[in-house]
């Protein structure tokens, strides 16, 4: 996993109700006060501070009302998006929930069956390799599962701040240690410091491993990274036979009407990250003969809210 996947980010407080009377209190108070304190030094004559204190009260009324008004929108607009996110979370896990169930059937099955046979023949070797395989797919499906808990539960605007060409270069060289046959290039500025998707670390690992996967034995893979004032680019490219169509629909496609098995849970997982920063994903012809995917999200200066 990249280093910068659970690093902490600020978040707005939320309006509550307490809050917003607080606000509205803190505000009455203080109008009084220094309304009162000017009129009383700046106005002596008790005739025309009468007509002021009037003129101050209705604008006091207009004031106070626009604040309760902005105060409560606000508060409903984040209580609008909160039932939005719930919804999107609810969606995510119910597809979680079915790609589970369906693959843990499936492999309970096939463990189930294999096991027996071995039983029944006293042979152990043929079926031990096909179970051990089935045992890690079931680690694999539990790590993205955590993952896309992750993402449903953070907050959409989430970001830390990175140096991604130092952090892109660590996942290299551990990708490079686990697939030595593989080549793995990585064409960066030299130094690229911003602020960064959370979990985008997962989805550089995952385009990688899966470029290295399509890839096969002694395949090459080149990433890309170029930022600007507006936007951080990312892409992945690789020299194998190029995406499968299922995997190529978890990016593009409705992911509901695919994803009946862990294949393309990875890319739909990056797809994820990325829609929540506001970017989106693109799959093109590599110029090394297969797959390039684009990962393109907006950049977010430090100085911005």
């Amino acid at each position: 996993m990249a280093p910068f996947d659970d690093l902490p980010s600020p978040s707005l407080p939320e309006l509550t109700a307490r809050r917003i009377a607080a606000t509205y209190f803190a505000f009455g108070v203080l109008w009084i006060l220094f309304s009162d304190a000017v009129v009383y030094l700046f106005v002596p004559d008790p005739e025309a501070r009468f007509r002021i204190e009037a003129l101050k009260g209705g604008l006091f009324v207009v004031v106070s009302a626009l604040l309760v008004y902005g105060l409560t929108a606000r508060a409903h607009e984040r209580q609008r998006e909160t039932e939005r996110r719930l919804r999107q979370q609810t969606r995510e896990l119910s597809i979680l929930h079915r790609i589970v169930r369906h693959n843990l059937r499936n492999i309970a099955t096939v463990i189930g069956g294999r096991t027996e046979t071995a039983r029944e023949t006293g042979e152990v070797e043929p079926h031990l390799e096909i179970v051990e395989r089935k045992v890690d797919r079931l680690e694999t499906l539990a790590e993205k599962a955590n993952i896309l808990r992750g993402i449903s539960e953070q907050s959409a605007d989430r970001r830390v701040e990175q140096d991604l060409t130092k952090a892109i270069t660590e996942i290299c060289a551990q990708l490079r240690a686990e697939h030595p046959d593989v080549t793995i290039e990585f064409d960066s500025p030299e130094r690229v410091e911003t602020l960064v998707p959370a979990r985008m670390g997962f989805a550089i690992s995952e385009l990688l491993e899966n470029a290295i996967v399509h890839g096969g034995p002694g395949g090459s893979v080149v990433i890309s990274l170029a930022v600007n004032s507006d936007e951080i680019r990312i892409a992945v490219e690789d020299d194998g036979p190029g995406l499968p169509a299922g995997e190529r629909t978890a990016i593009e496609g409705n992911v509901e009407d695919v994803l009946t098995h862990s294949e393309g849970l990875g890319l739909w997982l990056v797809r994820l990250i990325v829609e929540k920063a506001d970017g989106h994903l693109t799959v093109t012809k590599s110029q090394l003969g297969g797959a390039a995917v684009t990962v393109s999200v907006p950049r977010v200066d430090n100085e911005q809210p």
